[in-house]
């Protein structure tokens, strides 16, 4: 049963990433599909072992014309390891809470988009979380000190974002070290603890 799941899953996925390929190359010839552009520079991939393991474990899409938010489904990727997003600048609303059900999780760069809201505090769920790059957006409010909970979190990006207050404390009393913590115009190294 479970092998029958994640085949209809790859192939749910396979048919999305076919349909952002053929929209982004027919240039919206169909009424009401999405508007979806492919630019000179534009790259989609997604790797995994399909014919083994039926698992998905990156997905890079980036400098692609799209207009949309990031799909809840995104959650039904249980085995992603690294998830990039990088210059479409129309993808709005808020980073999907399904997004704390992929465990395996260890990159996450949603950069230059047009995200909003706060960053998420359910990002502090992704325990093997490594690299997180949230820059370039429109994300608001503070920095949740909760994503010092990470164990191994030792990159973390939110410059070019409308975030207010200070670094929280908590970043001083990580576990691993944290080598870059970029937010606004600063580079930081908080000290530890």
């Amino acid at each position: 049963m479970d092998h029958k799941r994640n085949t209809t899953l790859l192939f749910s996925f396979l048919f999305f990433i076919t349909y952002l390929i053929t929209t982004a190359s027919s240039k919206d010839l169909c009424p009401g599909t999405p508007n979806t552009t492919a630019a000179p520079g534009s790259t989609l991939s997604a790797r995994g072992d399909a014919t083994v393991n039926h698992r998905v474990i990156s997905l890079s899409i980036y400098t692609v014309q799209i207009s949309s938010q990031i799909p809840p489904e995104v959650g039904d990727l249980p085995y992603l390891e690294k998830l990039m997003l990088h210059k479409i600048t129309n993808i709005t609303g808020q980073i999907p809470s399904t997004i704390t059900k992929l465990k395996y999780l260890r990159f996450i760069r949603l950069s230059w988009l047009n995200l909003t809201g706060p960053v998420p505090d359910f990002l502090s769920q992704l325990m093997n979380l490594e690299y997180l790059n949230l820059s370039f957006n429109q994300l608001s409010g503070s920095i949740p000190s909760s994503l010092a909970l990470l164990p191994k979190l030792l990159y973390v990006e939110l410059s070019r974002n409308k975030l207010t207050g200070t670094i929280p404390e908590s970043f001083g009393s990580l576990q691993t070290e944290l080598p870059y913590l970029i937010s606004s115009s600063h580079t930081h190294r908080p000290q530890l603890v």
